[in-house]
C-alpha cells in the first residue's frame, strides 16, 4: 500500500504528505526530492526539523575524506534551509500551532509544493507555502519561492532567514578542506567549497515578490553565510524568491558570469523559470509516458514516480557520470555507480533515450584503465569492472565492513572481490545497444575496446576441471548474495560464454569486413593471438542445463543444500533481511534460500535461452526458494512471471516493486530511493507485460496484459525510428513515429510480419 495520497488534475499527478509527520521526514526527503541529472536535493521542510537530513548532491562530486574512509558523494552545501518570524515570534513546525499542512510533489513537472497554517499568539495566523524545482531548461539553477499569507491578525513585520549553509556533512563526515563565502554587490551570496580535486560553488540571490523590503542585512557563520529580510506585508501578502546557481570547479564559469544567470534568473522570475522548465519535462514525458487503460490512480503515480526519478538520476550534461544506487536522493551507498545501471536503468534509455544511454557506457569506457588495473592486481588479463564505481574506473568496495559490535572484528566484503558478473553486465549492456542504436562511431571509439577486455578477463579467470573436462569459474558470487563462494555459478558462466562469444563475432566481422579498424584494434589490444583460446573458452565453457526434473542448477552445489524449512516466515517477513536474526551467514550459504535468483535473472536476460516449459519450470521452483531481500527481486519476479503467463504472482511481485520506496514503512528509502528498483518497473512493464524484445533484428512482442488492464500505450526506439506501440486484449497496432525508409522485422503471435508505416496484428 502506497503511504502518500494521490490527486490528479488537468496537467498533474500529485503524491501528497497530508499530515505533519516527523517520523516519515527523511523517507520523504529522497522520495519528494528534486533532481535534473546535475543536482539532486532532498525535498527537507524550509524550516529546521529535529529529525532531518538535509542534502544536495551534484553528479561526480566525489571525495575521500581520510585514507580509511570511502570516496563517497559529498554531501554539499544546503540552500533549503528557512528561518521565519512574525513580529519576533519564531515559526517552526515543531513548535508552534500548526493547524494545517501538506507537502506534495508533481510527478510531472517535479514542482515540490509545501502549505502550512500556523496559530500565532494573538489570534494571529498566517499561511506558508514553500514552492521549489530543479530546471531542467538551465541544469545550474535550483529555484525557489516563500509566501506568506496573514488569515487573521495583524502583523507588521516579517523576517526571513535564508542563504547557504557549509556546515552539513555526510553523517558526520565533513568533505571540504576549505569554504570561503562573500557577498558580491550587497545582493549575491557565494560559498566556494574546496575538495582536493575541484571546487563547490554556490551562489545566490534573493528576489522581493511581495511586500515591502524594509531591511536587508548580511551574516557570515564558520562555513555558511546568510541573508535577512525584513519584509512588511503588502495586502496581507509578503514572498521572497530564491534562486541558486551552482557549478563544479569554474568550467568557464566566471563569478561574472554566475551573477549575470542569477540576475537575469531573477528578473525572469519564478513563474516563467517553472513555465520553460515544464515545457522540458512535457516533452519527457511526450516521449516516455506509459498509459494503461484499467490502472488505478495509485498504479499510475507509482509508474511515473519511477520515471519521474529514472529522469531526475541520469546525467543529460556528461558522459563522466553514471546513475547510483540512490541517484542523486542521498547519501546511501556513498552514491555509488553498480552493475543494477546497466542491467536495471539502461533498458529505459536506451529503447526511449539512445544518446544517454550511449553517455553510461562512454562512463564505462572511461573507467577502463582502472579496470584493467584491477584485473592486474588480481592476476587476470584484461578488464575487471569495479563492483562499486564513483567517478573513475577505479574499485570503491571497502575491503572490510564496519566493525561487528560484538565481536569487535571486522568482516571481509567480498563483493568487490568475488562478484566478477558485473564485467558480463557492461558487455551485454553494450550488445545490446549495438543492436538497438545501430551507433558504429560508439562501437569503433568504445564498444568494440569495452568487449574485447572483457572476453579476455573472462578467459583469464576461467580454470579447467579435470573432472568435467571442461572449463569453470570457481569461487564467485552471483547476483544472489546469499550464496558466496560458489563454482559455476550459472547466470555468471553464461553471461561470461555470451561476453566472449560477443567479442568473437566482433572480431571475426570486423576481420572480414573492417579490417582496417580491427588492426587498429589489434595494435592496441593484441587480441587477433588470443581468437583462438576464446574459440576455446566458447566451446569449453561448463553451461548448467537442466537435470532431469528440468531445473537448471543455480551453482555446483546449491541443489545438494539442504532446504530451510520455516523459509515462509522469511519470505512473508515485514522486515528486510529478517533471516539474519535468526541464521548466520554461515548457515544461510549453506541452505537453499536466496536474497534474489540468479537463475530468474538469467532468464530474464535470456528470455529464448530455453523452452517455454523450462523457463516456466524454472521461475516458479526458484521463486519458491527466494526471500526476496534485495529490492532488485520483486521487479525480476515481476517480469519473469509475466513472461512465463503466471500473472496472479506477477501481479502480486508487481504490487510490490510499486512500492518499494512509496510504503508505509517510514525507515526504508531514508537514504535514497532504490533507482535500480524504479527502473525495474519499467522492465516489467515492457519487457513483461508488454512482451517487448529486441533481439538479432527482430522486435519481439508477446503479451501478457494483467486481467484488469484493458491496453498498454507506449513508444521505443528502434535504431533511431520512433515506433508507438498500443497493445489491447486482442489486437496489437505499430506505428512508426515518421514512417521509415528501413523496414523492422516483427515477431507476434507465432508469425513474421514486416512493419513500414502501419501494423495491426489481431488475436
Amino acid at each position: 500500500m502506497i503511504h502518500y495520497q494521490t490527486e490528479k488534475e488537468t496537467g498533474k499527478l500529485w503524491l501528497c504528505e497530508k499530515e505533519f509527520l516527523p517520523e516519515y521526514e527523511q523517507k520523504t526527503e529522497s522520495v519528494f526530492a528534486q533532481c535534473n541529472g546535475y543536482l539532486g536535493v532532498r525535498a527537507a521542510h524550509p524550516f529546521s526539523l529535529i529529525e532531518e537530513q538535509r542534502g544536495m548532491f551534484l553528479c561526480g562530486a566525489f571525495h575521500k575524506a581520510y585514507e580509511d574512509e570511502v570516496t563517497e558523494l559529498v554531501n554539499c552545501p544546503d540552500i533549503t534551509w528557512f528561518q521565519l518570524e512574525a513580529d519576533g515570534e519564531k515559526i517552526l513546525p515543531e513548535r508552534a500551532s500548526l493547524t494545517s499542512f501538506e507537502r506534495k510533489l508533481d510527478l510531472f513537472s517535479g514542482e515540490l509544493v509545501i502549505r502550512y497554517v500556523f496559530e500565532l499568539s494573538g489570534n494571529r495566523k498566517i499561511a506558508v507555502e514553500n514552492r521549489r524545482f530543479a530546471s531542467m531548461e538551465q541544469k545550474n539553477l535550483f529555484v525557489q519561492a516563500l509566501k506568506i499569507h496573514i488569515l487573521a491578525g495583524n502583523i507588521r513585520e516579517l523576517k526571513i532567514k535564508t542563504g547557504i549553509n557549509g556546515q552539513v556533512t555526510n553523517s558526520g563526515v565533513s568533505h571540504f578542506h576549505k569554504s570561503v563565502a562573500r557577498v558580491y554587490e550587497k545582493e549575491v551570496m557565494e560559498i566556494r567549497s574546496e575538495l582536493e580535486e575541484g571546487t563547490v560553488i554556490e551562489a545566490v540571490k534573493c528576489k522581493l515578490a511581495a511586500g515591502l523590503l524594509l531591511e536587508k542585512e548580511f551574516s557570515l557563520k564558520r562555513r555558511s553565510i546568510y541573508g535577512t529580510y525584513v519584509l512588511k506585508p503588502d495586502n496581507g501578502l509578503a514572498a521572497l524568491e530564491k534562486i541558486t546557481f551552482v557549478n563544479q570547479g569554474e568550467n568557464g564559469i566566471t563569478a561574472d558570469k554566475r551573477k549575470e544567470a542569477l540576475h537575469a534568473a531573477c528578473a525572469t522570475g519564478y513563474e516563467v523559470l517553472f513555465e520553460k522548465h515544464q515545457k522540458r519535462m512535457e516533452s519527457f514525458w511526450d516521449t516516455a509516458r506509459i498509459r494503461v487503460e484499467g490502472m488505478s490512480q495509485e498504479e499510475e503515480a507509482a509508474i511515473c514516480f519511477a520515471q519521474y526519478h529514472m529522469i531526475g538520476m541520469t546525467p543529460w550534461h556528461t558522459n563522466e557520470c553514471s546513475i547510483a544506487a540512490k541517484g542523486l536522493t542521498g547519501e546511501g551507498y556513498k552514491g555509488h555507480v553498480f552493475w543494477d545501471t546497466e542491467i536495471f536503468l539502461f533498458p529505459m534509455l536506451l529503447y526511449l533515450y539512445p544518446k544517454e544511454a550511449r553517455r553510461i557506457l562512454e562512463f564505462r569506457y572511461l573507467g577502463l584503465d582502472g579496470a584493467r588495473k584491477k584485473a592486474k592486481d588480481y592476476g587476470f588479463q584484461g578488464a575487471m569492472f569495479p563492483w562499486e564505481a564513483a567517478k573513475t574506473g577505479d574499485e570503491e568496495t571497502p575491503l572490510y565492513a564496519a566493525l561487528n559490535i560484538h565481536t569487535g572484528k571486522a568482516n571481509k566484503v567480498w563483493s568487490g572481490i568475488k562478484e566478477y558478473h558485473v564485467t558480463a553486465d557492461i558487455a551485454y549492456a553494450v550488445e545490446q545497444y549495438r543492436q538497438a542504436a545501430n551507433d558504429w562511431d560508439f562501437m569503433e571509439k568504445c564498444g568494440y575496446e569495452i568487449v574485447f577486455e572483457a572476453a579476455r578477463f573472462w578467459v583469464s579467470c576461467a580454470k579447467w576441471d579435470e573432472t568435467r573436462h571442461q572449463y569453470g569459474i570457481f569461487d564467485v558470487i552471483g547476483p544472489d548474495e546469499y550464496t558466496e563462494h560458489v563454482d559455476n555459478n550459472a547466470y555468471t558462466n553464461y553471461m561470461a560464454v555470451y561476453c566472449v562469444k560477443t567479442a568473437l563475432n566482433y572480431a571475426k566481422t570486423l576481420k572480414q569486413k573492417q579490417p582496417n579498424i580491427f588492426s587498429v584494434l589489434d595494435w592496441k589490444l593484441g587480441i587477433e593471438k588470443e581468437l583462438g583460446i576464446w574459440e576455446e573458452f566458447v566451446e569449453k565453457m561448463y553451461l548448467a542445463t537442466p537435470g532431469a526434473d528440468g531445473i537448471i542448477p543455480q551453482d555446483d552445489t546449491f541443489l545438494s543444500k539442504p532446504c530451510m524449512k520455516n523459509i515462509a516466515k522469511y519470505k512473508t517477513s515485514q522486515i528486510k533481511q529478517a533471516v539474519l536474526l535468526d541464521y548466520s551467514r554461515e548457515e544461510i550459504v549453506n541452505m537453499q534460500v536466496l536474497k534474489q535468483a540468479d537463475v530468474v535473472m538469467l532468464l530474464n536476460l535470456f528470455p529464448h535461452l530455453f523452452a517455454e516449459d523450462i523457463v516456466k519450470k524454472n521461475v516458479l521452483f526458484y521463486e519458491g526458494k527466494t526471500i526476496h531481500d534485495s529490492s532488485l527481486s520483486y521487479c525480476a519476479h515481476a517480469q519473469a512471471c509475466a513472461a512465463i503467463g503466471a500473472m496472479d504472482l506477477s501481479w502480486e511481485f508487481f504490487q510490490k516493486c510499486l512500492v518499494v520506496d512509496l510504503d508505509e514503512n517510514p525507515h526504508d528509502s531514508t537514504d535514497g530511493v532504490h533507482s535500480a528498483s524504479l527502473g525495474g518497473i519499467w522492465n516489467c512493464l515492457i519487457f513483461g507485460f508488454a512482451g517487448v524484445r529486441y533481439e538479432n533484428g527482430v522486435l519481439y512482442l508477446n503479451p501478457h496484459l494483467p486481467n484488469r488492464w484493458k491496453s498498454m500505450d507506449f513508444r521505443i526506439i528502434i535504431k533511431g525510428v520512433q515506433v508507438h506501440v498500443l497493445i489491447e486484449k486482442k489486437k496489437i497496432t505499430l506505428a512508426c513515429e515518421p514512417e521509415t525508409s528501413t523496414p523492422i522485422q516483427v515477431e507476434a503471435k507465432g508469425r513474421s510480419y514486416t512493419l513500414e508505416k502501419v501494423l495491426e496484428i489481431e488475436g
